[in-house]
């Protein structure tokens, strides 16, 4: 019955273009429930939650679907477009129309929609929480949350970098001390020439924003997924430090 109920509250929608609208709605990242319903051959109902009840997802507001590409796929290509279409607390339904039958959506598969969240300080952790990139200890434990903006300015994230800097920094003289072959010398970028578990215990906070603001330039492959901070960071310098250019701090 609860499926049937929701079916029914799903029915075609003229495609629309996701643009900034005038009370400053931003595109935010959600990745999707196990919750996928058949609706119709090519439509489906997906669902999405919201973790604070301050802020919500619009009756009809748009939505775009695409993969998560950590679920085993190439790239994160377009899956389907709709509205929401059904509101029940925290929970968020979706009915979208599939661009390709066969191409069909599945849990943790992005959901690309407009809110409007009211951060006073919009900096790199908002950036990151607007793309679902999420960052931990090496032990285990987030750094933060989908309502951590709300309350940061810029000396409290400021502060956060400095942990995730020490996170980093402990990780690297773990791993050296352990001595277990992992440690290589790193060809290219920032920390050229140096060993690895070494040059991870010099980190900076000016380089940990480097990396955050690669991440936001190009959140594909982080997007709907809690990182490790040490490895993703590790990859990073591996990688030879990719950088963006930013107009300010």
């Amino acid at each position: 019955m609860k499926k049937l109920f929701l079916i029914m509250c799903v029915f075609a929608v003229p495609i629309m273009a996701m643009a900034q609208t005038k009370n400053e709605k931003e595109v935010f990242t959600f990745t999707i429930t196990d919750y996928i319903v058949d609706a119709s051959d090519s439509i489906k109902i997906v669902q999405v939650q919201l973790p604070v009840a301050s802020i919500t997802i619009d009756m009809g507001q748009m939505g775009l679907l695409k993969h998560n590409y950590t679920n085993s796929k190439d790239d994160t290509v377009k899956i389907a477009w709709g509205k929401c279409r059904l509101i029940k607390k925290d929970y968020y339904y979706f009915g979208l129309h599939l661009y390709n039958k066969i191409n069909t959506p599945i849990k943790n598969d992005l959901l690309y929609t407009q809110i409007n969240y009211p951060a006073k300080y919009k900096g790199r952790i908002y950036d990151l929480v607007r793309n679902a990139v999420y960052f931990e200890h090496v032990n285990g434990g987030f750094f933060y949350n989908f309502a951590e903006p709300l309350s940061l300015n810029e000396q409290k994230e400021n502060s956060l970098i400095d942990s995730l800097v020490a996170d980093i920094k402990f990780t690297g003289k773990e791993m050296l001390q352990q001595n277990d072959g992992q440690d290589q010398i790193v060809k290219g970028g920032i920390f050229n020439e140096k060993k690895l578990f070494a040059a991870m215990q010099t980190v900076t906070g000016s380089h940990v924003k480097s990396f955050i603001d690669y991440v936001i330039a190009f959140p594909q492959k982080y997007a709907g997924n809690t990182w490790k901070i040490s490895e993703t960071f590790a990859t990073w310098m591996v990688g030879e430090t990719p950088t963006v250019i930013k107009t300010s701090n």
